[in-house]
């Protein structure tokens, strides 16, 4: 028989540290405390959420930027559907591209999955219709390819292939940049093919908030973390982690006491749920530890950028889904969600800005008048009186994850070599092509099985969804089957660009 102090010491050590409450280490702090674990979260920022929460600024609660959950998002769409907050996502027909001046006649398409949708997209002139079906045939060209063990840039795959044009590459690059950040040359080839893939095999409906996430989802979620007994500290930032004896021994942070840093003897097990470069701070003793060991060390993470745009009217002809500006410099994509969102009367503009990276070192009045513009560019019925406050969020400290050429074989998994030392973040080991939120929430998970694994072996084991993707094999005949449509197609596209490059212009009046 074991007695009470034998007892107290088996709680203290199945007790469970998850530093950083973003969208990960709130997953993996939910599921660790619904095993019966003891459970504590602490943050460095004022409120939980991380990317995906929202700040206060200038009394206005503001979203990091624009949050959309693709079907695919398997365990992101569980999640919400667990904590009951479904009914705060609003699903999503379609996706809009607009052409400089041709507001306010927007082109759609709702998939690009299936034959129908391809044609309709074809005609619908977003780009020559020839440069669109060479566009599309390099969709089937990536999904072919099978990058185990290998990868290169998307810059790279882009350019080494014969049939593209420049303007089938250049619409590629415009569509991935505005939604991560990453140029083509830090692209991973395989990556995108993974992210393709997960679109290919689920291609249903986009959810987006009806609100901001923090009252849509990160608000409830701390609530249900609170009610079932998970204790949360704000304001506490880690400093360092020591480790003695192949374990986790100390944490230092820094928080609300007076007196400084304070340093915790660790009985149980740490989860770390921070960004990437902040793990790497922590020195050798941690980031050897991982698997692989150092290759956390080579990740990379990019700023995109968030601009939100209050106006006092609600602008005409503006639809309330996703918009693409076509071509933009800065890879500007929107929403309106003034039409949506309660208590709103006049259109907000939230818009991701892709190349937030082009405006470095201008100041933040002069970077907000170059991106307004751009938007007055493409819709004129905007105008500077119209703006009633402007919110430019640049995110540099901040970054977004975007996988870069090889950086999958560095990506750590949840597990490390010391036994109560456990990871979560969206830069975690993943299925090609998985970033962002469904990242954040599969690492989340990941790491409570890890935990699971360690202290509750006999427990069920921690549910993952897996995204599915799409065999190579049948594509590679596709594309073979179609090469020589490829090669008549890209002969008509050389011949339209070299007439309209001799085209003679028209004679300025004097």
């Amino acid at each position: 028989m074991t007695g009470p102090a034998e007892h107290a010491i088996e709680h203290a050590t199945e007790h469970v540290t998850v530093v950083g409450g973003g969208l990960a280490g709130m997953t993996a702090a939910w599921n660790l405390r619904r095993m019966g674990l003891p459970v504590r979260l602490l943050e460095a920022a004022p409120e939980l959420g991380g990317m995906a929460g929202a700040r206060v600024i200038g009394g206005r609660v503001e979203d990091h930027g624009v949050h959309v959950f693709p079907a695919w998002y398997a365990n992101a769409l569980r999640l919400i559907d667990d904590l009951g907050l479904a009914g705060n996502l609003r699903a999503c027909e379609n996706f809009y591209q607009l052409l400089p001046g041709e507001y306010p006649a927007f082109r759609s398409f709702r998939s690009l999955f299936t034959f129908r949708d391809i044609l309709r997209d074809i005609r619908c002139g977003v780009t020559p219709a020839a440069d669109r079906m060479l566009f599309h045939y390099g969709v089937i060209d990536l999904l072919s390819q099978r990058y185990q063990g290998r990868d290169e840039s998307l810059h790279d795959f882009l350019r080494g292939r014969w049939y593209l044009t420049e303007t089938a590459i250049a619409d590629i690059e415009h569509l991935f940049v505005a939604s991560s950040a990453a140029e083509s040359r830090a692209a991973s080839a395989a990556s995108f093919r993974g992210s393709v893939a997960a679109f290919s095999r689920q291609p249903g409906q986009v959810r987006m908030p009806r609100a901001d996430l923090h009252t849509s989802l990160i608000g409830p979620f701390r609530r249900r973390l609170e009610a079932d007994g998970v204790e949360i500290r704000t304001g506490v930032e880690l400093l360092d982690v020591s480790v003695s004896g192949g374990r986790v021994e100390n944490l230092t942070v820094r928080g609300t006491d007076p007196a400084g840093p304070v340093t915790e003897t660790v009985t149980g097990h740490v989860v770390l749920a921070v960004p990437h470069g902040r793990l790497s701070l922590l020195g050798p003793a941690v980031t050897g530890a991982l698997r692989p060991a150092y290759g956390v060390d080579r990740l990379r993470s990019r700023p995109l950028g968030a601009l939100h745009v209050y106006l006092r009217r609600r602008l005409p002809g503006l639809p309330d889904e996703h918009v693409r500006l076509v071509g933009s410099p800065h890879a500007l994509t929107l929403i309106d969600v003034g039409q949506v969102w309660e208590g709103h009367r006049t259109s907000l503009l939230n818009c991701v800005v892709g190349r937030v990276s082009a405006l470095a070192g201008l100041p933040e009045r002069d970077a907000v008048k170059v991106l307004v513009e751009e938007l007055i560019a493409y819709m004129p019925v905007l105008t500077w009186d119209d703006i009633e406050h402007v919110c430019f969020q640049p995110h540099d400290g901040a970054p977004f994850f975007a996988p870069g050429p090889d950086s999958d074989r560095h990506r750590p998994v949840s597990s490390t070599a010391l036994p109560n030392l456990h990871l979560a973040g969206d830069f975690c080991a993943a299925p090609p092509g998985v970033a962002g939120m469904e990242s954040a929430v599969r690492s989340g998970l990941a790491a409570a099985e890890s935990v699971r694994r360690a202290l509750r072996p006999a427990a069920p084991a921690v549910e993952i969804r897996d995204i599915g993707t799409v065999g190579p094999a049948a594509l590679r005949g596709l594309r073979i089957a179609l090469a020589p449509a490829a090669a008549a197609v890209r002969l008509l596209a050389g011949r339209r660009a070299v007439r309209r490059a001799v085209a003679p212009t028209a004679p300025v009046e004097p």
